[in-house]
């Protein structure tokens, strides 16, 4: 069992103190449900890691893995920056109240108006991906009216994390950021620093997401710091901030959960490594930027399902169909990525038969399959059906295939349920649309 979770008197999954046969009464199935207290617990781990081992640091919650109003005020109150990578991340942090100087806009190809609406209502960081976006900058800077741009350069070091092709992005080879070959982003920067609107404050990396060990994070801190020290001899510019990105894996499974580094090893290895590298450049200890998302949410994340129809077909499979699938969670069919599931309303099946089935969602594919195989008590149509570790990149890659409504978010803690985030209704569906009225086409 994954996180915080507890079996009460009446066998029934508790999830922040709060029975999950209850919630998927009170809410509906399909559900989000986070447990805010282990959400919060996550943060602190990073934030005292960093307080015993760093001077000078700041924690960006990657809000890619997953956002909304509710998680943007909570990731404030715990004092944390915001990571975005959209407009419409930018815009929900705004509304939400988040500082925006403590916000960092990230993207490969930000549009116009995303700039522009980042320059207009504040930045904390700007990260620059491209010569072109660099450009835009140069003359699109004059109009920030808070001062200076602040921005830092993503950097692709060269690394391979060894993680799925699909969320490896620090490899030279990639679309993200400038390469350190042929001095291209040497270039860019020394070009950025004579600028009167920019203020080039340091570097930034990511290299992939998921990823098992601690080295490549290492080694990734090694190389922005030797480019660091060049700009500095051959150009005199020093940097005072070094943005390492997020990327730390978790576990999705029982079995996994002794083969990922914990959040205070990988934050003491990562101040050693910078204060190591430092020392031997004789370069001043830059500010530490580090961007988690998925370390913080995924564990404390779970999706309830009402189980439908079950089907078997005799001497191959049994099939367990449940209410939601690809569109509350398409990572299966994305990334093989695989989940373990709990009968939620019979935790402890004591003298019922186990049997093996697939976990399968209602889309028109066949390929919509939550787990192809897993071991669980006999499971009837009914049933509320928990899959453990969604908090990551599920309610945010959530689509409306087959017009299928978006579950709703609820944060549980100490027995206190709220909704964050309704879900879609039927009426959401057709809510945009334009429908032609009568003979003349008129809307």
């Amino acid at each position: 069992m994954l996180g915080q979770k507890r079996v009460n008197e009446l066998n029934h999954l508790e999830i922040g103190s709060c029975d999950v046969v209850t919630l998927a009464e009170q809410f509906g199935t399909p559900l989000y449900v986070f447990d805010e207290g282990e959400i919060r617990s996550a943060i602190r781990e990073y934030k005292e890691a960093f307080s015993t081992n760093y001077p000078r640091f700041h924690i960006a919650y990657a809000g890619k893995a997953f956002l909304c109003a509710a998680m943007c005020r909570l990731v404030a109150e715990e004092g944390l920056w915001l990571d975005v990578v959209s407009g419409g991340e930018y815009f929900v942090a705004r509304e939400s109240g988040f500082p925006m100087d403590r916000v960092i806009f990230h993207g490969n190809n930000k549009t116009d108006s995303e700039r522009s609406l980042a320059l207009q209502s504040g930045v904390g960081r700007w990260v620059v991906d491209s010569f072109e976006e660099l450009e835009c900058l140069l003359e699109e800077g004059k109009n920030y009216i808070h001062g200076k741009l602040p921005v830092l350069f993503r950097i692709t070091p060269g690394i391979d994390p060894h993680t799925h092709a699909y969320i490896t992005t620090g490899k030279i080879d990639s679309k993200f950021g400038f390469p350190l070959v042929e001095s291209i982003a040497e270039k860019a920067i020394v070009l950025a620093a004579s600028s009167h609107h920019l203020d080039v404050r340091g570097l930034h990396c990511h290299i992939g997401s998921q990823i098992r060990t601690i080295e490549p994070f290492l080694k990734a801190a090694e190389v922005l710091l030797d480019f660091m020290a060049v700009l500095r001899a051959r150009h005199g510019i020093t940097l005072d901030e070094l943005d390492l990105g997020g990327g730390l894996g978790v576990p999705y499974l029982d079995e996994e959960k002794v083969s990922f580094p914990s959040i205070r090893s990988y934050v003491t290895a990562l101040c050693e490594k910078v204060r190591e590298k430092c020392l031997s450049l004789s370069y001043p200890l830059p500010v530490i930027f580090v961007e988690p998302g998925r370390s913080i949410v995924n564990t404390a994340g779970s999706t309830l399902y009402r189980v439908g129809f079950v089907k078997e077909v005799p001497g191959v499979k049994k099939y367990v169909a449940v209410d939601g699938g690809m569109t509350d969670n398409p990572r299966p069919m994305l990334y093989g990525a695989r989940y373990q599931a709990i009968v939620g309303n019979r935790v402890e099946s004591k003298g019922m038969p186990w049997e093996k089935v697939a976990i399968v969602g209602k889309c028109c594919e066949s390929g919509d399959i939550l787990i192809p195989e897993i071991e669980l008590p006999r499971v009837w149509r009914g049933d509320i059906l928990v899959v453990e570790g969604t908090g990551a990149y599920n309610y945010s890659m959530a689509s409306n295939y087959n017009l299928v409504p978006r579950p709703g978010v609820v944060f549980v803690r100490d027995g206190a349920a709220r909704l964050v985030v309704r879900p879609e209704s039927l009426s959401d569906l057709v809510r945009r649309d334009l429908v032609p009225c009568g003979e003349s086409g008129k809307t």
